[in-house]
């Protein structure tokens, strides 16, 4: 099987660390809530898409005959996606393909480019530019629409001022990959202009509100091994907490759970309940796009208490919810998403799936 530097590394943990393995990737992820709490945006720039049906093929043709096919790495499928909801429904969104090598990241800082794409980190604070050509779904499927541009300009400031800090989440055991989580900046506010021009009428947001920044990368998918996966945030003045669930295909493993707790004065804390201890069954189903994806009604996860879910955005492979969330006092709300990631492999969805890409030449 050919060799492949895994991880070449970085200085900076929020910077680029140029994930060499055969299914790697790497993603710098933000969101953000008005401070009404009727619009949510999310906002990613990805070296190597992992939920790329595409990629996923590649990488399992590699590694069924290794000495036939080249692998998939993570600088061949480099992806920029953006979507803004607003009262509770998906207002435009992009996710767009760019050719292998396109983007360029700096590993001692945050300095990353790709395309129309750009995400700098100044003096604490971070500033992420996109625009990309928005896609709806029709009766034939999803649409990429011609003549249309969806972009943001973005500025995030952390309120808990903390240096990077990384966890491992989702074991080599459940999944057969090392998988790296950065805690950047997920307790911080934002300010952004989002704007959708070129259709049947323009729009424009000015949106000011709590944002959340993470970091993600490693060496291999995140699906294999993963009967249900959950993860979120709950955003607050004075705290975030933030975590990951995930439930092993494999009935002889025991799930995973991570939670954080984000707060000015004590950084990073580590409040993971057991995973035996954790309540909630994947017992709600969408009616949107055929209601395949499960997600939980209600999920105890020891100082986070999810309920009252409302999806947001549906799809046969993966949801996202807003909850109530009660957390050691604090009620608020707590912006999750949960996926069945080995979908992505069934041929017709994954067909559908690419054709909302625009790829660019």
């Amino acid at each position: 099987m050919p060799t492949h530097s895994l991880i070449a590394g970085a200085t900076d943990a929020d910077g680029w660390h140029g994930v060499g393995a055969p299914g790697g990737y790497e993603w710098w992820y933000f969101d953000g809530e008005d401070g009404g709490g009727e619009v949510q945006i999310v906002g990613i720039i990805l070296d190597g898409f992992v939920f790329h049906p595409g990629y996923l093929r590649r990488h399992f043709r590699y590694l069924r005959n290794p000495t036939k096919h080249a692998p998939a790495v993570a600088r061949d499928f480099p992806c920029a996606y953006f979507v803004i909801y607003d009262k509770g429904k998906i207002a435009a969104q992009f996710m767009t393909q760019y050719p292998a090598g396109t983007l360029v990241a700096a590993a001692d800082g945050v300095r990353v480019e790709m395309g129309t794409n750009s995400l700098v980190r100044e003096d604490g604070e971070y500033r992420l530019q996109m625009q990309g050509t928005p896609w709806k779904l029709t009766g034939r499927g999803p649409q990429t629409l011609v003549g249309q541009r969806l972009s943001v300009d973005w500025r995030v400031s952390a309120v808990s001022v903390h240096a990077a800090e990384e966890r491992r989440f989702l074991s080599r055991e459940m999944t057969g990959a090392e998988h790296h989580w950065v805690l950047a900046a997920p307790h911080g506010t934002f300010e952004a202009v989002v704007k959708l021009q070129g259709g049947p009428g323009d729009r424009e947001w000015r949106l000011k509100g709590r944002g959340y920044h993470d970091h993600n990368y490693g060496t291999g998918p995140l699906g294999p091994g993963l009967k249900r996966w959950i993860w979120g945030r709950a955003l607050f003045d004075d705290a975030c907490y933030t975590f990951h669930y995930a439930v092993p295909r494999d009935g002889g493993l025991p799930a995973e759970v991570h939670v954080l707790r984000v707060t000015p004065g004590g950084g990073v804390k580590d409040v993971s309940p057991k995973a035996e201890a954790v309540l909630g069954a994947f017992d709600r189903r969408s009616g949107v796009m055929g209601g395949f994806a499960g997600y939980p009604g209600e999920l105890d996860l020891g100082v986070i208490k999810l309920s009252q879910p409302k999806v947001v955005d549906a799809s046969p492979f993966y949801m996202r919810m807003v909850y109530r969330a009660e957390c050691q006092g604090r009620v608020g709300t707590a912006f999750c998403e949960a996926a069945l990631p080995e979908r992505l492999r069934w041929p017709l969805l994954g067909r559908m799936i690419e054709m909302s890409f625009d790829k660019r030449k």
